[in-house]
């Protein structure tokens, strides 16, 4: 009986082994000669405990560390962690009870950026210690961390050559803004809410068309007081539509739907015009009265068209324009030299300057919006619509768009480069370029600057005199600038650094906004590298070979970390991605606390080990979501026993010196060897030369290796070889098994080292001597693979199947010998093969005669399938009745052996009370079972397992 696997007591040994011999540092200084390969981790926020999410994609990263080490790379794997933005600043804010941005001010910023800094860093042990009980190996002794002076100059080198390279401009233009947070939000931070709001179809009185109105549809009521101007295609024909007194003009093709709508039956087409007849007559407004901006705008409230703008999909195919608060409204507006009213303070409320509306929140003013055009007789028809709208990404507010003066990347210059860069990266899946390359082609200009604390200071000193603007690129820079020594990069203290103009010689004072969170990792891919300040590394390693994320990542670290480095060095920034999805449960839902369905690596790793989770989440493709099932896992823990027993057969019965040099000696005998250890070489030979390759589907050679270990190694080869390495066998071909079990299992445990790392090392140090994970992928055997010993056992495998499914019909179990079986093969090649493995067959098949010829008889059965045919003698002599019962007794004291908890190696008193002869087979019972065989003096087995069957009794001391 073997030991049996245990989880617990490996993984705590191996753990334990490694710390103490210092495993990953000989591992990293083992490969350190080798070819550079740059894997550069993106920076998870440190706000907390890991979940199966964040354990899912640290997995996947240390896999692909350990299985590009193994193939001879020295890997650079410096972990990061993110911690800027308003994700802390959220957290920070929540802990502290603020609700707005003036709670800052008034707490105090200074003390506001010292519990950012402070909760930003304290997580940062604790999940650097949750990744390492997941077996990753990373250099969690120094990660980069984007609030350290080295980083942030990196981030300050991008902004400057943005600069001198003029990508850089302060523009007034419609940005999302979180009134929450008080600061422009970028287009790759928007997520999407279901949010109610008023849908309203509105009239704008023509000034020189008697009772003639213009009719627009929104759904942003509170937009209205900064309209100036309504927008038609030029093309498209529009109605004038008679309704009682007045005329409506409207999309002719949307007349019939909004009449409807309105519950209007009544009405008449008088005239159709091309919207292009419609550009310049002015309208009305009917708060021309109350919001001051609307009665002295210069410029403004006159139908202008555009072709790209309006659409038929909904509405009335007018639509109203206000570039204070749309961008395509913006875009629209300024070749006509319109009016842009920007009515908004960032926190949502209206500003001074709009009359009765001042200091309401944009949201509340809806319903006194519509109460105004109602007022006016101006509001045909409203109802309460549910769509998606813009949020937060950190505190889901409702954004609000709004034209603000806000520092910019000018990335349509580069878009085109950027898409260009693109083509040469290599991403898996391959479908994922073309989602990423449709991202960029619709990149607009990024709002670069945030109107916040807690982030990497913007590098601008203005002079508040002659407005000249110096941008800089380095600590050294403002140092010599100003003769400071530059303590802490954040804010406040960098506000309070002064510059003296070279220009008129006045001061010159740094720009209050901070960069967009986004910006920071964006320059991870050199900052990790300690780049500018250590140049040689990032000549010796950029551009990052390899990264692994999740699919949000598209628009989030990848298309920040592409535009970075085109603009900082016009070419990509990585040559391989590899993306993945999210980690659900069964059912396909999200994990969540409140649906009562989470499931922590901790709870996986008590219930099955580390090994067996890991193999869990590395065995299906990445870029799909992942759905998290119990069951799967356990059928992942079956494997790693089977794994585990395929050991312990081997430390039984084929234990070598590790000494021994298991490859030569295959290579010189290959030729002598039989024909089942030949086809197991050549199958593992087969999942082995996969590491030739830059092999970038781990998931694929996970499967590989479960099929071979569970149906080719452990089911198949280790039943033909059971009796050739018997502690009781002495054929001149044991070595052979020996060797071949000892050369498979060595490399298997290599290849599966990347994946389940703690038995594999445990599994190679008894057995081999030394740690699996300084070890180098060897040579691959090609020429031990032999194509056509493969496709001659597959063969054999579908015979073995149709005599099973012969042996089933017939009632003979599969351990009982048959007398002759005929084999018919339509394949020469195979059939020539095969005819030199009688032996082979007769003990695969279990037969004592082999035949390759059909036969009759009273007692032969026939199948047919494909190009193979059988023929069985069901006909039992008395030889064969004898050695049927001989096999199940002999299985019968095995099992009466592992009910008594004996090990296969240990010999043991067996007594047979039985009612048959048994006296010429005491021999080969005691050489099969490895025991003693008694039939009498019971008394002396005082210790029994007891087994009931064959007519008696079997007894086992």
């Amino acid at each position: 009986m073997f030991e049996r696997y245990n989880f617990e007591k490996v993984e705590k040994s191996v753990k334990e082994r490694w710390e103490k011999d210092n495993i990953y540092s000989k591992t990293k200084e083992k490969f350190s000669k080798y070819p550079k390969f740059y894997f550069l981790d993106g920076p998870p926020y440190a706000t907390g405990f890991i979940h199966m999410g964040t354990a899912w994609n640290k997995i996947l990263k240390d896999a692909y560390i350990r299985f590009m080490r193994m193939k001879g790379r020295n890997v650079f794997d410096r972990p990061g962690y993110d911690t800027h933005g308003t994700p802390i600043e959220v957290k920070v804010e929540k802990e502290l009870g603020f609700e707005s941005k003036k709670d800052i001010e008034k707490f105090g910023v200074d003390k506001f950026i010292e519990k950012c800094r402070e909760f930003a860093t304290k997580y940062i042990g604790v999940m650097n210690e949750q990744f390492k009980n997941l077996g990753v190996w990373m250099n969690f002794n120094d990660p980069y961390i984007t609030l350290t002076k080295d980083y942030i100059e990196g981030a300050w080198y991008t902004f400057k050559v943005a600069y001198k390279k003029g990508l850089l401009y302060k523009g007034f233009y419609p940005v999302h803004v979180c009134p929450r947070c008080e600061t422009a939000v970028a287009y790759n931070e928007i997520e999407y809410m279901k949010k109610s709001d008023p849908s309203i179809f509105v009239k704008f009185k023509l000034e020189d068309e008697r009772d003639t109105y213009a009719v627009i549809w929104t759904t942003t009521p509170w937009t209205l007081p900064s309209n100036v101007a309504i927008m038609v295609h030029p093309d498209y024909e529009y109605s004038y539509v008679r309704v009682g007194a007045e005329v409506y003009i409207i999309a002719r093709d949307l007349v019939n739907k909004v009449m409807k709508k309105w519950k209007m039956e009544d009405y008449e087409i008088v005239k159709v015009v091309r919207g292009e007849e419609l550009e310049g007559k002015k309208y009305i407004h009917p708060f021309k009265d109350k919001i001051p901006p609307l009665r002295n705008l210069k410029k403004g409230h006159f139908i202008i068209t555009n072709p790209r703008y309006v659409t038929l999909e909904e509405g009335t195919g007018l639509v109203h324009v206000a570039p204070g608060h749309g961008k395509e409204d913006y875009k629209a507006a300024l070749p006509y030299g319109l009016d842009i009213i920007s009515p908004l303070n960032l926190d949502g409320t209206y500003k001074d300057f709009m009359g009765p509306l001042r200091g309401m929140f944009a949201y509340d003013s809806n319903e006194i919006v519509m109460r105004w055009l109602e007022d006016s007789s101006s509001l045909i028809y409203k109802e309460k619509i549910t769509h998606d709208y813009p949020k937060c990404w950190r505190c889901s507010t409702p954004l609000i768009l709004m034209a603000v003066d806000q520092w910019f990347f000018k990335i349509t210059a580069i878009r085109d480069k950027l898409i260009e860069e693109n083509e040469n990266v290599e991403w898996h899946p391959e479908w994922a370029k073309k989602r990423f390359k449709t991202w960029l082609e619709n990149l607009e200009d990024w709002p670069i600057s945030r109107q916040r604390y807690w982030g990497i200071p913007l590098p601008i000193w203005i002079c508040n005199k002659c407005n000249n603007i110096e941008v800089f690129g380095s600590i050294k820079e403002i140092e010599e600038r100003t003769g400071k020594k530059l303590e802490d990069l954040h804010r406040p203290y960098i506000d309070e650094i002064e510059i003296k103009c070279e220009k008129c010689y006045s001061i010159m004072r740094r720009v209050q906004d901070v960069l967009d969170v986004w910006f920071d990792s964006g320059v991870a891919s050199w900052s990790a590298l300690d780049y500018p300040s250590n140049r040689k590394l990032f000549d010796d390693l950029w551009p990052c070979d390899l990264q692994i994320e999740g699919a949000d990542q598209i628009r989030g670290w990848w298309n920040s970390q592409i535009i970075t480095s085109v603009i900082t060095f016009d070419k990509r920034p990585f040559n391989r991605i590899i993306f993945h999805g999210l980690v659900l449960d069964a059912k396909g839902v999200k994990m969540s606390k409140s649906k009562g369905n989470v499931i922590t690596p901790e709870e996986a790793i008590e219930k099955y080990g580390r090994d067996a989770l890991r193999m869990y989440l590395l065995s299906a493709p990445p870029w799909n979501n992942f759905y998290f099932s119990w069951s799967e896992l356990d059928k992942v823990g079956k494997i790693l026993n089977v794994y585990w027993n395929i050991y312990q057969f081997i430390k039984t019965y084929a234990l070598l010196d590790h000494s021994t040099d298991v490859e030569d000696f295959i290579k010189k005998n290959y030729d002598k060897m039989n024909f089942e250890d030949k086809w197991i070489i050549s199958e593992f030979e087969r999942i082995y030369s996969i590491v030739d390759k830059e092999f970038y589907e781990l998931h694929r050679l996970v499967n590989e290796l479960n099929d071979f270990t569970l149906q080719k190694f452990s089911r198949s080869y280790i039943k033909m070889v059971r009796d050739r390495v018997s502690l009781n066998y002495d054929g001149d071909d044991k070595i052979y098994a020996v060797m071949t079990l000892n050369y498979v299992m060595k490399k298997l445990t290599t290849l599966y080292a990347p994946i389940i790392p703690y038995l594999t090392d445990y599994i190679h140090r008894d057995l081999y001597r030394e740690s699996v994970h300084l070890v180098e992928y060897g040579s691959k055997n090609r020429d031990l693979i032999n194509k056509r010993i493969i496709d001659a056992m597959n063969v054999l495998f579908n015979i073995d199947d149709i005599v099973s499914h012969l042996r089933q019909n017939n009632g003979i179990k599969a351990r009982y010998p048959l007398q002759r079986i005929g084999i018919i093969i339509k394949d020469d090649k195979v059939i020539s093969i095969l005819k030199n493995e009688e032996k082979f067959i007769k003990s695969l098949l279990n037969s004592k005669e082999i035949a390759f010829a059909p036969f009759d008889g009273d007692n032969v059965v026939h199948a047919h399938e494909g190009i193979i045919e059988i023929y069985v003698d069901l006909s039992e002599n008395e030889e064969l009745k004898v050695e049927r019962f001989l096999r199940e007794l002999m299985r019968h004291i095995q099992v009466a052996r592992k009910k008594k908890g004996k090990r296969i190696d240990e010999k043991v008193d067996v007594m047979l009370d039985i009612n048959y002869d048994l006296k010429d087979y005491v021999g080969l019972i005691e050489r099969e079972t490895n025991s003693n065989i008694y039939f009498e003096n019971l008394n002396k087995f005082d210790e029994m397992a007891q087994y009931k069957d064959l007519k008696g009794k079997i007894l086992v001391k």
